[in-house]
């Protein structure tokens, strides 16, 4: 084992090596076979080990935050009973040229769940309806129906929304 130790004496040039690079001017090394002064060069080797263990460490840290990012992102599943599953009936009435009909429904037909999509222009008025499968934990299934319909060139005037348990079918 190897221990460092410094020397008070200032002027007995055999007792001390003078280092640059490190804090303390006075230093030497004792090992168990003999005693070595430590050069610059032995210290920069030291110095490098240091810092490629540091850089190790730190690499390791940074994946091991990684994988548990990763692990928080991972969406979780709830089962769904049917008690909680719904039919939303969406009605949204506005304005829209006839030539937009069929990006509108193209656009809410691509949509998961939706059926009975009916898009139409009468007298001046455009309307949308549909069905959407949703769950009572659904959150903001109407709004991207919203979305959607007035990223395709629909102008939202009013909307009505009912909902149907698939338990009130039954």
């Amino acid at each position: 084992m190897a221990t460092a130790t410094t020397f008070p004496s200032l002027y007995s040039s055999s007792s001390f090596c003078m280092l640059n690079t490190h804090p303390i001017s006075f230093l030497r090394l004792k090992t168990r076979n003999n005693n070595k002064c430590l050069t610059n060069k032995r210290l920069g080797k030291l110095h490098t080990r240091i810092i490629k263990a540091v850089a190790e460490e730190e690499e390791q840290q940074q994946v091991q935050v990684e994988k548990e990012a990763l692990v928080s992102e991972q969406p979780v599943s709830v089962p769904v009973s049917p008690s909680d599953i719904l039919t939303m009936f969406f009605q949204a009435e506005g304005a829209m040229d006839e030539s937009i009909v069929p990006r509108v429904t193209k656009a809410l037909e691509e949509v998961e769940g939706i059926s009975d999509v009916n898009v139409r222009v009468l007298e001046g008025i455009a309307s949308v309806e549909l069905k959407k499968q949703t769950t009572v934990q659904a959150t903001g299934v109407a709004s991207n129906l919203v979305e959607v319909i007035q990223g395709s060139g629909f102008k939202l005037q009013t909307l009505n929304l009912s909902f149907e348990d698939e338990e009130d079918i039954a």
